[in-house]
């Protein structure tokens, strides 16, 4: 059974139903993807580039969130599903941000309550840990779960999918995004500097969190049916950002779950990693010396009967 946890007395959840520990301000995790998003929190989404939050208001849009909903955005991160879902749902709904990373919790909470969001509540907690109990609403069920690029984060999708569809209430949906392919060109970067991780592909793919290999559309459908789900829509959308130069992009990859790549580098190392991929860079250079940048994400609604 979960363990019962004490959500606080303002909470717009059902307080006598279990709820996870809400999230506080603290020491950086002790490792795994909690230290990891706790180590890049301080800079995620801050370096000028909007990729997440434009595919964040993107998976809000495709999930057809409206106002008095009550929402669950799973991972939530520094908010980039999060906030665009309250400011939908607005002051008559409710919305529950959960991530395992406490430092990335306390940034969205410090964001909710900076845009005057007073009907958000966030939470530590481990989608994939069956002892953390999920925040239940008082009509025990939401009206839609959001969970923006969480799924290749994910030892075990299906067990998250489950917990997912368990959470919804009769007619809800689940709202996925995750990334696809880079444009043609930038994986000559991840060429140039894997030789420099931890070693084979099947090391950084199995130990390195933010390696893993990208989901495809119909993996993710035959997951999400196999969770119970009656049926699918599936988006795709092409986003683009430009960085400066190779130093932005740099700046940028270790503000995201690639630091995880970076931090896998030996220490004598790192400084050749580096300079193997901007050497693989200058090629994707614009003549103004910018970094054109496009990237692909998917999406899936998924809807229970």
């Amino acid at each position: 059974m979960p363990r019962p946890l004490t959500a606080p007395p303002d909470t717009p959840w059902d307080t006598a139903a279990e709820a996870p520990r809400p999230a506080e301000d603290g020491a950086a995790g002790d490792g795994g993807i909690a230290g990891l998003f706790d180590r890049a929190a301080a800079t995620y989404d801050r370096v000028g580039i909007d990729l997440l939050p434009v595919a964040g208001r993107l998976l809000v849009r495709h999930a057809r969130v409206a106002a008095g909903e009550r929402v669950l955005d799973a991972g939530c991160g520094t908010g980039a599903c999060l906030l665009p879902a309250a400011r939908a749902v607005g002051p008559r709904g409710a919305v529950a941000g959960i991530d395992v990373s406490p430092a990335m919790t306390g940034r969205t909470r410090e964001r909710a309550a900076g845009h005057g969001l007073d009907w958000v509540r966030t939470y530590t907690a481990d989608v994939e840990d069956p002892h953390d109990a999920l925040p239940a609403p008082p009509d025990g069920g939401y009206d839609a779960v959001t969970a923006g690029m969480l799924l290749s984060f994910l030892r075990r999708p299906d067990a998250a999918l489950g917990r997912f569809h368990a959470a919804l209430r009769p007619g809800g949906r689940l709202a996925l995004s995750w990334w696809g392919a880079e444009a043609p060109g930038w994986d000559r970067v991840v060429q140039a500097t894997r030789p420099y991780g931890p070693g084979t592909r099947e090391e950084i793919e199995t130990d390195v969190p933010g390696q893993s290999p990208p989901l495809t559309p119909e993996r993710v459908e035959r997951l999400v049916y196999q969770a119970g789900f009656a049926s699918v829509e599936l988006y795709e959308e092409r986003l683009e950002a430009t960085f400066r130069d190779p130093d932005h992009w740099w700046e940028w990859t270790w503000s995201t779950a690639a630091r995880a790549f970076w931090e896998s580098v030996p220490d004598g190392r790192l400084p050749a990693a580096r300079a193997a991929a901007y050497r693989a860079l200058e090629a994707l250079r614009a003549p103004d010396g910018s970094l054109p940048y496009v990237l692909t994400a998917h999406f899936a609604v998924c809807h229970r009967w």
